[in-house]
C-alpha cells in the first residue's frame, strides 16, 4: 500500500505534465523565461522614466534605489492580494492572453511609481508620476496599435494625479519630520502612487480592448479611473 501512495502522486504528475505537453523542467523554464521578461520590461521602463526627469531628482532617486525597490516590492506584494480581485471584476472582457501582455508594462510602472513614492524627495510624487503615466500609456496604445497623443495624455495625467493628491500630501508632510519620518511617509506615498498608477494602466487596458478612443472619450475615462480607484480604496480600508 505504502508502494502504491509513493508511485501514483508520481504519475498523476508525469501524466499532468504530459497532457500540458511540458515537463516539469519546462515548467520551471518558462516561468524563469515569464519573470525575466518581467524584469527586462521594468529595467526599460525605470531608465525610460528616470532620463526625463531633472539631473538632481534622477540622482536621488538612484541614490536611494536599492532600500526604495525593496520597499516597494513590498508594497506592490500586498497591493497584489487586496486589489487583484476588483481588477479582474473589471477586465471581464479582457482576454488572458492580452492582460498577460499589458501586465508587465502595467507592473513595471506600479513598481516604478511605487519607488518614487519612496524616494527621500518631500512633496515629489504627484510631479514624478506623471512621466510614469505617460510612459506606460503610450507602450499600453503602441501594444494595441494605436496612436498616442503626448500633449493630450500629459494634460490627462495630471488630472488623474491630482485624485491621489489628499492622502499623498500627507505622506510628504511625514516625509519632513527629519529621520523618523522618512519611512513612514514613504510608506504612504508607495501605496498611492502605484495604486493610482495600476488603475490609470488597466482602465487604459479595457477602453483600447473595447475600442475606444481615451481623447476623444475622456469624460468615459475619467467616469472609468474614479470609478475603479474609488473601488480599489474601499476595499483597502477593509483590509485594514
Amino acid at each position: 500500500m505504502k508502494k502504491f501512495f509513493k508511485k501514483e502522486p508520481t504519475e498523476t504528475k508525469k501524466s499532468f505534465f504530459k497532457r500540458a505537453g511540458q515537463s516539469p523542467k519546462q515548467k520551471e523554464k518558462q516561468t524563469l523565461r515569464i519573470n525575466d521578461n518581467e524584469e527586462k520590461e521594468f529595467d526599460s521602463f525605470f531608465a525610460e522614466v528616470i532620463k526625463s526627469f531633472p539631473e538632481k531628482t534622477s540622482s536621488i532617486i538612484l541614490n536611494s534605489y536599492g532600500k526604495s525597490k525593496e520597499r516597494a516590492e513590498k508594497v506592490l506584494a500586498k497591493s497584489k492580494t487586496q486589489f487583484d480581485g476588483i481588477f479582474d471584476e473589471f477586465l471581464q472582457g479582457v482576454d488572458a492572453k492580452t492582460r498577460k501582455k499589458c501586465h508587465k508594462i502595467v507592473h513595471a510602472a506600479s513598481l516604478t511609481a511605487a519607488i518614487i513614492g519612496c524616494s527621500p524627495i518631500p512633496f515629489s510624487d504627484a510631479i514624478l508620476l506623471v512621466p510614469v503615466q505617460l510612459t506606460m500609456m503610450a507602450r499600453l496604445h503602441k501594444l494595441f496599435g494605436q496612436s498616442w497623443s503626448e500633449s493630450m495624455g500629459k494634460s490627462l495625467g495630471k488630472e488623474i494625479v491630482v485624485v491621489g493628491l489628499g492622502k499623498s500630501a500627507v505622506g510628504n508632510i511625514i516625509k519632513l519630520i527629519p529621520a523618523v519620518g522618512t519611512v513612514t511617509g514613504a510608506a504612504i506615498n508607495a501605496t498611492v502612487a502605484s495604486t493610482i498608477t495600476e488603475t490609470l494602466g488597466w482602465v487604459t487596458v479595457k477602453m483600447l480592448n473595447d475600442g475606444e478612443d481615451i481623447f476623444e472619450q475622456t469624460m468615459t475615462f475619467k467616469g472609468q479611473f474614479q470609478t475603479l480607484f474609488k473601488a480599489v480604496q474601499r476595499s483597502g480600508k477593509k483590509s485594514k
